[in-house]
């Protein structure tokens, strides 16, 4: 067996067994993988709470042809301002729902787990407006695997999409519909939410916290990626505004 050392984060832990987790861990070059901590779920087992969900943590571990086994892991972040706030946590939880669903096992994908950490940064900061950050986090982790929505431009023709409102959309298109090649299936966005989305693509993410967003467009945003997002993957991948993340 392979043993080998990475940097991770904890997108998701179930029970097994008596005393064990089986937790899915995401690296920056390891990439998502699922490994075995023995005895983690014991009073006195040596893991503690290592591996609470969206923790960072650097583990040691032995490959396997099935699931990995962890014989060490040290904490090295968990987010504690994040976990005072309970909007900040559910966002963070929701966005490692995303990246577990979205990844295939094996998959290494840098941008993302350098995203996930400019995130969760983010949202361990006080008085942060957790949903501007988590709906950024989804643009750009669709950006890196491939699905961004075409915003400026016809997504049918390529002809520039004017500043009308409302602007025609159509996630099964990839994005905004001209006047001419709509076909009237498409369902309409507001002119600002389109602002809003490209400013946040642009924005780094440390930084997105500063822009300017209301609740009808966190909300319109949200609806927006929920249906793209069922479209382009095939499940439903965002929950509502305001909802609570469901179990990882």
């Amino acid at each position: 067996m392979t043993i080998e050392k990475a940097t991770v984060f904890v997108i998701r832990k179930v029970n097994f067994k008596d005393s064990d987790y089986v937790v899915t861990l995401f690296g920056r070059g390891s990439g998502k993988f699922a490994g075995i901590a023995k005895g983690a779920r014991k009073l006195e087992s040596k893991f503690g709470g290592v591996f609470d969900l969206l923790n960072m943590v650097e583990v040691v571990f032995y490959q396997s042809s099935g699931l990995d086994f962890i014989s060490e892991a040290e904490l090295i972040e968990n987010w504690e301002g994040m976990r005072n706030s309970g909007e900040a946590i559910d966002a963070g939880l929701r966005s490692a729902r995303m990246v577990n669903k979205l990844l295939e096992e094996g998959q290494r994908e840098i941008k993302a787990y350098d995203l996930i950490e400019e995130t969760l940064s983010s949202l361990d900061e006080s008085q942060v407006r957790s949903r501007v950050v988590e709906l950024s986090f989804y643009l750009k982790l669709f950006r890196h695997l491939g699905y961004q929505p075409q915003l400026m431009e016809c997504s049918r023709c390529g002809r520039p999409v004017e500043d009308e409102d409302p602007i025609k959309f159509s996630p099964e298109a990839g994005g905004v519909v001209c006047t001419k090649c709509s076909t009237g299936n498409e369902f309409q966005i507001s002119a600002g939410l389109r602002k809003v989305f490209v400013k946040l693509i642009r924005t780094p993410q440390s930084k997105v916290k500063r822009l300017k967003v209301t609740e009808n467009q966190l909300q319109e945003g949200f609806t927006l990626l929920d249906r793209f997002g069922q479209f382009h993957f095939g499940q439903k991948l965002i929950l509502r505004a305001g909802s609570s993340p469901e179990p990882l």
